[in-house]
């Protein structure tokens, strides 16, 4: 849950992927909650329910103060990115998460999401540092007014900022609400078919982040996903 942080999610946020709360609700899901954090849980967590809420609390207590920063962070550095290129390396990065999620495993060849992720980050900063040494941005240093100009983008961006803390709010309920339902999900809902849908969803965030489709109906696919994956046959017998 926390992994997105490593490149992935700021890149995602300074190239538009919160263009809207629907939107940002859809992104959280998918990337902070998907399938992945869903078959750990449902897989994996052996605790109780109560230990289990208190693990994905302490895991929201940093989520969300990374998620309101990486926001801040990303919305400053779109001065001094190329935008238009990471919209197309972001939209490539999700394919690739996509066919992961649907296959459960990615080719050799296709570096992992750590290793992506941490290229992305060293990408961002040299895009930032070129942009720095040509001189199309001014370095600020401590006491040319830094604090100032934080509160300035956080006054200016607050509702972006609130749409990455809605996002990541969205991908923590998911994630408690499969800690409370617990391992009678296994016996009610198709985990692959919901991992499917989470996957055409990333696909078409990243298409709209590369300005490939507008106003994708990324969240309703979540919803529809989630219903088709409910095993009406198992609701049935009872």
């Amino acid at each position: 849950m926390l992994l997105p942080f490593a490149g992935i999610y700021p890149s995602m946020v300074a190239t538009g992927a919160l263009s809207s709360f629907s939107s940002s609700v859809a992104l959280g899901v998918v990337v902070f909650g998907g399938p992945a954090a869903v078959a750990i849980v449902l897989a994996e967590l052996t605790t109780n329910r109560t230990r289990g809420l208190q693990i994905v609390a302490l895991i929201g207590a940093v989520q969300l103060p990374a998620a309101a920063l990486t926001a801040t962070i990303a919305t400053a550095s779109r001065a001094v990115l190329w935008v238009d290129g990471f919209a197309v390396l972001t939209m490539i990065v999700l394919f690739v998460i996509a066919f992961e999620i649907v296959n459960n495993s990615t080719p050799q060849w296709v570096p992992s999401l750590l290793t992506i992720g941490l290229m992305l980050i060293c990408l961002l900063l040299l895009d930032a540092g070129v942009s720095v040494v040509s001189g199309e941005v001014t370095l600020l240093l401590p006491g040319d007014g830094v604090v100032d100009w934080v509160w300035t983008v956080v006054a200016t961006e607050r509702v972006l900022i609130l749409r990455s803390v809605v996002a990541s709010l969205a991908g923590l309920s998911v994630v408690a609400a499969t800690v409370v339902c617990g391992p009678g999900l296994l016996d009610y809902v198709i985990v692959q078919r919901f991992k499917n849908g989470c996957a055409i969803a990333l696909c078409l965030v990243g298409l709209e982040v590369a300005d490939i489709v507008t106003d994708a109906p990324t969240l309703t696919i979540i919803v529809v996903s989630l219903a088709l994956a409910v095993n009406r046959g198992e609701i049935g017998d009872e």
